[in-house]
């Protein structure tokens, strides 16, 4: 049968052959053609498909889920919704990519509790002066936030930070060398000692700690300099997993202060973290809790540069990093290439991590026992 086999495909490849011979050169070339066009077709497809399946291999060992554990999108998601760029929740596409406003936030015992905070998509925290430490909350979703602060002034690495998602930075003065800074680059920013009608000051709370804003007001300035959105680098996102998939890992920052020491504790059913600030619930200055869907840690180099206690922090390179989510905590490398980019996590492999959408706290330390982590 073999042989009945080679000799029917011997024949066929021969008449192929008198076929072709017979044919015009223009017919042949036009053949040639055809033939090639359909395997460069057959190869194009063959490599998206391959691509399509790295990508999903790539997004599940960045998570550390497999696909049958994620929770699937919800099917009511409008087609024309998109992850938003700060957040990675769904929204019109539309409102994906608003511009981010970059508030430095004071984290002074006589200034709590801050207003707005708990409404931030993103915020960072760290040390401004010895072991008391200062937030800069980053909203981009539209949202008009009306009661933001109490402001305070500016520091070079948390303008580093702001650079990388091209916000508008709202502060009130700042060290020597932050100012500095902001003199010499292009990043919009707004300074309540210039531009005091767009700030105004609590009478009860004490000076420096009664300073205040709403996004609306952030909003009108960037209307007045006619700034455009250029965008920023998104992180990746995905949905969540199951909750029988999900962890039970706190997470505890020490900040040598006992004023300043935060925990998050897990909520295994929301899949969320609740922050507690010196062993008290954090909330923001309505009650409302304050909560986060992820926790990064990044571990920075500082130095102490004056007598006042400012440091100095390299943001710029790479570094040790730690990641919460799902209440599961990771060893990872944080990269920021250049002031203007923003920095990303990756995990120990090497390979970006996909977060869940919603907000995101960043926790920026000098020492690995800053941190610890326990059920």
């Amino acid at each position: 049968m073999r042989d009945s086999f080679a000799k029917q495909y011997k024949n066929i490849i021969a008449k192929i052959k008198l076929t072709f011979a017979g044919l015009t050169w223009r017919l042949k070339i036009i053949l040639i053609l055809l033939v090639l066009t359909f395997i460069s077709v057959a190869v194009f497809w063959l490599f998206t498909f391959v691509k399509q399946n790295k990508n999903s291999i790539n997004s599940t060992n960045a998570s550390g889920e497999s696909p049958s554990t994620l929770v699937k999108k919800n099917d009511n998601i409008p087609a024309n919704y998109v992850r938003r760029s700060i957040d990675g929740l769904y929204v019109d596409s539309d409102t994906a990519n608003i511009y981010p406003i970059a508030v430095m936030i004071d984290n002074d015992p006589n200034a709590r509790p801050q207003a707005g905070l708990a409404r931030a998509q993103i915020v960072y925290e760290a040390k401004a002066e010895a072991g008391i430490t200062r937030f800069m909350a980053i909203f981009a979703s539209g949202e008009d936030v009306d009661n933001v602060g109490p402001i305070r002034s500016a520091r070079p690495y948390f303008v580093d930070w702001a650079r990388g998602y091209g916000a508008l930075y709202a502060h009130v003065g700042g060290s020597p060398e932050a100012l500095d800074i902001l003199s010499n680059i292009s990043l919009f920013n707004i300074n309540e000692f210039y531009q005091g009608k767009y700030f105004w000051r609590e009478n009860s709370k004490q000076a420096p700690h009664n300073v205040y804003s709403a996004i609306k007001n952030f909003n009108e300035y960037l209307g007045k300099l006619n700034a455009k959105n250029n965008g920023f680098d998104a992180w990746l996102y995905k949905d969540e997993i199951a909750i029988e998939n999900r962890g039970e890992t706190d997470v505890e920052i020490n900040y040598s202060v006992n004023d300043f020491l935060v925990q998050w504790q897990y909520d295994k059913e929301n899949n969320e973290y609740a922050r507690y600030l010196g062993g008290a619930r954090h909330q923001d200055a309505n009650g409302e809790q304050i909560k986060a869907k992820n926790i990064i840690i990044i571990k920075v180099a500082a130095t102490v540069i004056d007598e006042a206690f400012r440091r100095r922090m390299d943001t710029i390179g790479e570094g040790k990093s730690w990641y919460c989510l799902d209440g599961m905590c990771h060893d990872g490398v944080w990269k920021k290439s250049s002031s203007d980019t923003r920095e990303k996590i990756y995990s120990s492999n090497n390979e970006e991590v996909y977060f869940n959408a919603g907000t995101t706290w960043v926790q920026v330390v000098q020492e690995d026992g800053e941190v610890s982590f326990g059920d």
